[in-house]
């Protein structure tokens, strides 16, 4: 049988390429790998919310669109207009103290709050769990960050269901380190979900100042290109990524339940190269939807 139980119940570390790692709460399966430098892909910058004319109180879409015509195309321009400029000077100085909250007030979208952040500061998350309640476990978290500029994948992995427990607790450790999330859909599933099991199994929930859930922009700017905005479509149409062969997300739980039973690493291989597209996929649109947005910008509605 491939990857067969060893004796007393726990799984060799090279089954899945990762280590075994030991915490208060038990062990699990680290697997982490080195991306090459050509998937680091640039995040949106500054000049995101340095472009939006329309943190100005009063400036709306047509009368941004005049601006620019006559050529205050951003804000540190505009802040010399003899209108305009002493409102463009305080949201300057917002977004030179970093008041992120305040500019959040003024309409700034969670795509240009990212500008502020350094790539070590951003961490991409993608669960895969065992339902859609968080009554039921998670097995998987899937992480995706930054050394330097270097990118690096990290899942967390619950060979069986008792593991569950040490994969929240290196998962809660290790993402209390990031100032912003990224996820998709991730708002309405993901964090809660966590928040969930950490609860259930007394651990103290996860708090990430910022999150940037690609869901929400996709719909924004792309919904009417889209059949749908599930993940893996939106990864089709807007970043030309073939369908990969493979297990379907539908087909996870199941596949899990599965290899739990029979303890067939192939099962679990499939699993993990899934979550490992959804978390490219997921750095790539980020850089699809600031540019979209950056490109809004310079237009009226």
């Amino acid at each position: 049988m491939d990857g067969a139980l060893a004796p007393g119940g726990s799984r060799k570390k090279e089954d899945f390429g990762g280590e075994e790692v030991g915490t208060s709460r038990g062990s699990f399966c680290r697997i982490e790998e080195l991306l090459p430098d050509a998937i680091a892909l640039p995040f949106p910058g500054p000049e995101l919310i340095l472009n939006n004319l329309q943190l100005v109180y009063g400036i709306g879409p047509r009368t941004a669109a005049a601006l620019r015509e006559s050529g205050y195309d951003n804000l540190e321009k505009l802040a010399s207009h003899p209108k305009w400029g002493a409102a463009a000077a305080e949201i300057l100085r917002l977004i030179a103290r970093r008041e992120l909250r305040r500019l959040q007030g003024y309409g700034a979208r969670e795509e240009e709050l990212i500008g502020f952040f350094s790539r070590p500061e951003i961490v991409f998350i993608d669960l895969e769990t065992t339902g859609f309640s968080p009554s039921n476990p998670l097995f998987l978290v899937g992480l995706l960050f930054f050394t330097g500029e270097r990118p690096r994948l990290l899942q967390l992995l619950a060979r069986d269901y008792s593991e569950e427990e040490a994969v929240l607790e290196a998962a809660g450790r290790l993402l209390s380190r990031f100032k912003v999330a990224v996820s998709y859909n991730g708002r309405s599933f993901d964090f809660p979900y966590l928040a969930a099991r950490m609860r259930f199994f007394g651990l103290p929930p996860v708090k990430i100042p910022h999150h940037l859930d690609l869901v929400y922009q996709t719909r924004r700017f792309f919904r009417r290109r889209l059949p749908d905005c599930r993940l893996r479509t939106t990864a089709r149409y807007l970043l030309a990524r073939e369908e990969p062969d493979g297990i379907p997300g539908s087909a996870v739980p199941a596949a899990y339940h599965s290899f739990i039973a029979t303890g067939e690493t192939a099962l679990m291989r499939e699993i993990l190269r899934h979550n490992r597209e959804d978390l490219l996929v997921l750095a790539q649109l980020v850089k699809v939807i600031g540019e979209k947005w950056k490109e809004m910008t310079g237009h009226a509605d």
